[in-house]
């Protein structure tokens, strides 16, 4: 297995070999160094256990355990498989997450994007790479607030999730312009505006119809009422902007799409530095409005129609569809977005049947399970429209020994009810898990996540039979690195590499 070492932001290897320099034989950049080869049973350049291991109650989870940043940007070729990587899955997993260079921030949410990503070609990994996005902020290793300037356009951390749409990879953020990554080594190309026509922010979870092929996403501002709708055509020609009217700035993390409507969910988090831990920029506001909006497609914002639903929040969507004059959506509410301190609460899987027939829109909600859980996804072939399947990264609570994580895999049958868990055990936490396509029906497929093991400090990519959940993985590709909990990870077909 060979191995290459970058340094931060600079993407400078040892010894001051530059990492980009040639192409290899398969026309992917050539990464290699100058004879550093590294066996996958030897030292990782992570933290070392003890540090890992050790949870202390009094500092903020995500400076500690496997929420803790990684230090080095590395390139390993070649990896270990145990098990067999599925006939077919041939393609590019990668994932963003929050990665402090200074093993500090405010929250969370406001590292800098990191992404890790693993290569599979015909049966064989062929490497793993993360890398920095290389945005203005990570460059100049500054905080999001301390940079000057409103958050916006290039003026982000670009941490959140990512989007591969007509032939462009994309790392997309809370607020501002996401930012474009050359597949092929992950490196940044730059910030992406769809040639000028998008405004200060695109927020982080576009959504692709399956059938028309056209990408719809919105953007939001920290510090003024503003709310953006955007539709990007199957090749790449942003053609609708339409702003619509909101009374007060609120965070708007997710949002849905039928085939005919778009469907957005407002909750009172809001921007300040008034709340209990004056470092977090936003905070829960228990006396503001929580709504839900649909608006057509082919309409504008003028035409988005709000009524109000029980106080609370959600992060994210699982799906949406029409099911005559209603719009079924299902999320994953929260009685509220933050503890006191920025502490994440729990989650669960909820049903809105919202009424469009009549003069007002009426909306009744249903828990749809107990189980505490996020981070959503489904068969994107099926996006927008009626879908059974969903899978979800289950957590444990914050009075657990090592307290709060992400923990194993759901995958819940939305007709029978059924719940197949993947439960890692103590000590191996897995994260979002995201479905491949392997068949033609719908759930066919395999469900990859990233699992890390604090009995070793490294982490593998775990494949898994999409249907069978419990039974673990089919294949684990070893990495001799740590890779830590982060956000959302995508899919890229060999075919559209």
């Amino acid at each position: 297995m060979l191995r290459t070492l970058g340094l931060g932001a600079a993407g400078i290897s040892v010894g001051g070999l530059g990492l980009l320099a040639g192409c290899s034989s398969d026309g992917e950049p050539d990464t290699r160094g100058a004879g550093d080869r590294r066996n996958a049973g030897g030292p990782t350049t992570t933290q070392p256990r003890r540090d890992i291991a050790a949870y202390d109650p009094d500092r903020p989870y995500w400076e500690q355990g496997n929420f803790a940043p990684v230090t080095t940007e590395e390139t390993f070729t070649d990896l270990r498989v145990t098990g067999s990587i599925p006939s077919g899955l041939s393609g590019l997993f990668v994932r963003n997450g929050s990665n402090p260079p200074t093993g500090k921030s405010a929250h969370w949410f406001l590292g800098d994007g990191m992404v890790h990503g693993v290569r599979l070609v015909d049966g064989r990994a062929k490497w793993y790479r993360n890398r920095y996005v290389q945005t203005p902020l990570q460059v100049a290793r500054k905080d999001l607030l301390d940079f000057g300037g409103v958050p916006g356009k290039e003026n982000n951390q670009s941490n959140v999730a990512l989007v591969h749409h007509a032939g462009k990879l994309l790392t997309t953020g809370e607020v501002g312009w996401p930012f474009e990554l050359d597949p092929r080594d992950l490196s940044t190309v730059g910030p992406w505006s769809f040639d000028g026509k998008l405004g200060p922010t695109m927020t982080a979870h576009p959504k692709i119809d399956p059938q028309t092929g056209r990408m719809h996403f919105f953007g939001y501002e920290f510090l003024k009422p503003a709310l953006t709708y955007y539709a990007v055509d199957p090749s790449g020609v942003l053609d609708v902007v339409s702003p619509i009217k909101v009374d007060q700035a609120t965070m708007i993390h997710d949002f849905a799409v039928t085939d005919r409507d778009a469907i957005f969910w407002i909750g009172p988090v809001v921007f300040g530095f008034d709340g209990a831990n004056p470092k977090i920029p936003f905070h829960w506001d228990p006396t503001g409005p929580s709504r839900v909006g649909v608006m057509p497609l082919d309409g504008s914002g003028d035409d988005i129609r709000w009524a109000d639903v029980p106080l609370g929040f959600a992060f994210h969507g699982l799906n949406a569809h029409r099911d005559g004059d209603d719009v079924v959506v299902r999320l994953n509410r929260l009685e509220q977005a933050f503890g006191p301190m920025g502490d994440l609460v729990p989650s669960h899987l909820t049903e809105w049947r919202i009424g469009t027939g009549g003069k007002e829109l009426t909306v009744t909600e249903e828990r749809l399970t107990d189980r505490e859980m996020d981070l959503p996804t489904v068969d994107r072939r099926h996006l927008g429209r009626p879908s059974r399947h969903g899978w979800f990264a289950t957590t444990t609570g914050a009075d657990a020994e090592y307290g709060f994580e992400l923990s194993g895999i759901c995958h819940l049958d939305l007709k029978t009810g059924r719940e197949d868990v993947w439960d890692p055990g103590p000590d191996r936490r897995s994260g979002e898990g995201f479905f491949v396509p392997g068949g033609a029906d719908e759930g066919d497929g395999w469900v990859l996540t990233y699992i890390w093991d604090r009995t070793t400090n490294r982490s593998s990519l775990g494949i898994f039979d999409a249907q069978a959940m419990k039974q673990g993985p089919v294949a684990e590709v070893e990495l001799p690195v740590r890779v830590p909990f982060g956000f959302h990870g995508l899919w890229v077909d060999e075919d559209q590499l």
